[in-house]
């Protein structure tokens, strides 16, 4: 799965955007379920149609993230810590999107 870091002044990565064409709100989801230690907070119900930019709120080592999909409408999904900051375990959660990859028509990873 291709991974584009935003980064603050320092240079640090501390949120990331992921491409949503295969993933989706649910497979993002999914990505953040299998993360040891992470605990969802809340998430869009399976069939519902949701306003909501930032549909899955988690927490990792007590540090709050979301995962949104900026103006409801993008191809990319915003994952971060709220308020956006540097935290380590961005890498965490990035390595996890990462790892995730997406299983192409052919079985074939194309992440």
């Amino acid at each position: 799965m291709e991974i584009h870091d935003i980064r603050d002044e320092d240079g640090r990565a501390f949120a990331f955007e992921v491409e949503n064409t295969f993933l989706g709100r649910h497979g993002a989801c999914r990505v953040v379920q299998r993360l040891p230690r992470a605990r969802v907070v809340r998430s869009q119900g399976r069939f519902a149609w949701s306003n909501r930019d930032d549909f899955c709120e988690f927490v990792l080592d007590g540090v709050t993230f979301v995962v949104e999909e900026p103006f409801g409408d993008n191809s990319r999904y915003w994952i971060g810590p709220m308020p956006p900051r540097y935290v380590p375990q961005i890498a965490t959660v990035r390595d996890a999107f990462a790892r995730a990859g997406f299983r192409g028509w052919f079985g074939r990873n194309a992440g």
